[in-house]
């Protein structure tokens, strides 16, 4: 019963920092999140580029957090449950993908931005 907890929770806390990392603040902070939050903060270039900086190095840090805790994780499972958490880790990255690609197209239909 702790297993499959560890491992579930495990699965939602990656698939939620996959989403955080790749996508950020509406887009991405390397994109259209970061046009929005300088227009909406008023940020100058120079706090934008600040800011840019910083959510990059927080990005670096969250995948090593992520990797580290993902092989940690690893560390404890039966060869069935590293075959299942494989298998789960992979379809929770397709749906996400899917979310993204369905949003990227409601973008490009001016729904979002």
């Amino acid at each position: 019963m702790k297993k499959a907890l560890i491992i579930t929770t495990l699965a939602a806390l990656l698939g939620a920092s996959v989403a955080m990392a790749d996508h950020g603040f509406g887009g991405g902070f390397g994109g259209k999140g970061l046009d929005r939050m300088k227009t909406a903060l008023g940020l100058s270039d120079v706090q934008a580029s600040q800011v840019e900086v910083i959510m990059q190095e927080q990005k670096t840090q969250m995948d090593a957090i992520r990797t580290q805790t993902e092989q940690r994780i690893q560390a404890l499972l039966t060869a069935d449950q590293a075959a299942k958490f494989a298998d789960m880790k992979q379809k929770r990255e397709e749906h996400m993908q899917k979310r993204l690609e369905h949003m990227q197209q409601k973008q490009g239909q001016g729904a979002f931005f």
